[in-house]
């Protein structure tokens, strides 16, 4: 595909994942970018590290229908990145934007023609805990937080209206994306690391299926010069899943704290038991989940065969060089101090 002719939108291009892939598209691939945001303060954000590069904002929320129509007239290939992660609301309004905001950018697609259109959905579609051979092809889950059933409702409607309308759909599923302004991934938990909170269950076995945002930027680019993707789910992750212990310890290090805090996962679960009464109750999702107690606590490595088979990907950045890139942002932000 000849980018420097091609106008790309990104839905939620003022998050962590949807801002650097604009940087990278317009950047290395010359791209006509376009970013629907709702935030029209984050655009000036974006726009001060890139004033070298084309970027077109379109404010809006993908619940707009007519917003979304306006952001994608004229564009031929839609990432849509925008997504509800977090907070306190109930399982309506997830729904409303992870499935309902996801069908008016398809909608929106089909009116414009879009030729290709990629969808970021996350491993956690897969459940918590995920099955032990865990894929590209395994089955979807419906069970679980608010945030991961919408997604996976989402993913569902997505493939059901792209086959019905011959979109051509390809699904990335990003596990724990950390890196360079990474909120989830790098500023939460380096928070919770410095301020002594129970960060590990049991003794940090778990698996942490990291990976480093330049790779899964990769992963997309790749599936976006790639007709072999179209049709198919990929796994966003690197294929060698660290323990929790060695994600956080990467953190601790960066501030000079040896120890960190534990929870038995026997307690974590008793833990979640009232906060998930409460949750069936009052409609919220509940504070201390047992799904996350799960999250945590897994010994999956999500296999990305499929990756490397149809698409040639190989995760370039290591686990170590990742975090030394992500330190040295710490420090250009004044996060943490140099050592």
């Amino acid at each position: 595909m000849e980018w420097r002719t091609k106008r790309v939108l990104i839905t939620g291009a003022n998050g962590f994942i949807g801002g650097r892939l604009a940087e990278r598209l317009a950047q290395e691939e010359g791209a006509r970018v376009r970013g629907l945001v709702h935030d029209a303060s984050r655009v000036t954000q974006y726009a001060s590290r890139n004033t070298q590069h084309a970027f077109e904002p379109a404010i809006g929320d993908v619940v707009d229908a007519d917003a979304v129509r306006r952001a994608v007239d004229g564009c031929r290939v839609v990432i849509h990145c925008a997504a509800m992660q977090g907070g306190r609301a109930r399982l309506d309004e997830y729904r409303r934007v992870n499935v309902g905001g996801t069908l008016n950018v398809l909608r929106a697609a089909r009116e414009a023609d879009v030729t290709r259109f990629i969808h970021i959905s996350t491993i956690n579609v897969h459940g918590l805990p995920p099955p032990r051979d865990a894929h590209a092809d395994s089955p979807l889950s419906f069970r679980g937080d608010f945030y991961s059933v919408s997604k996976a409702e989402g993913e569902c409607a997505a493939w059901q209206f792209a086959r019905a309308n011959r979109i051509a759909l390809t699904v990335i599923r990003p596990a724990c994306t950390y890196g360079p302004r990474s909120n989830a991934w790098t500023v939460t938990p380096l928070r919770r690391v410095k301020r002594n909170r129970p960060v590990l269950i049991g003794g940090g076995n778990g698996i942490c299926n990291a990976i480093y945002i330049d790779n899964l930027v990769d992963l997309i680019l790749l599936a976006l010069k790639n007709d072999a993707a179209i049709g198919h789910a990929f796994i966003g992750a690197e294929g060698r899943g660290v323990t929790w212990r060695e994600f956080y310890g990467a953190y601790a290090r960066m501030l000079g704290i040896r120890r960190l805090h534990t929870l038995p996962r026997l307690a974590a679960l008793a833990l979640t038991m009232p906060f998930e009464m409460l949750s069936r109750l009052n409609g919220y999702p509940s504070r201390i989940a047992r799904s996350s107690v799960e999250f945590y606590s897994h010994r999956v490595v999500f296999d990305i065969g499929k990756s490397r088979r149809l698409l040639g990907y190989a995760p370039r950045v290591s686990f170590e060089e990742g975090m030394a890139r992500t330190r040295q942002w710490l420090v250009q932000e004044r996060m943490i101090d140099e050592r």
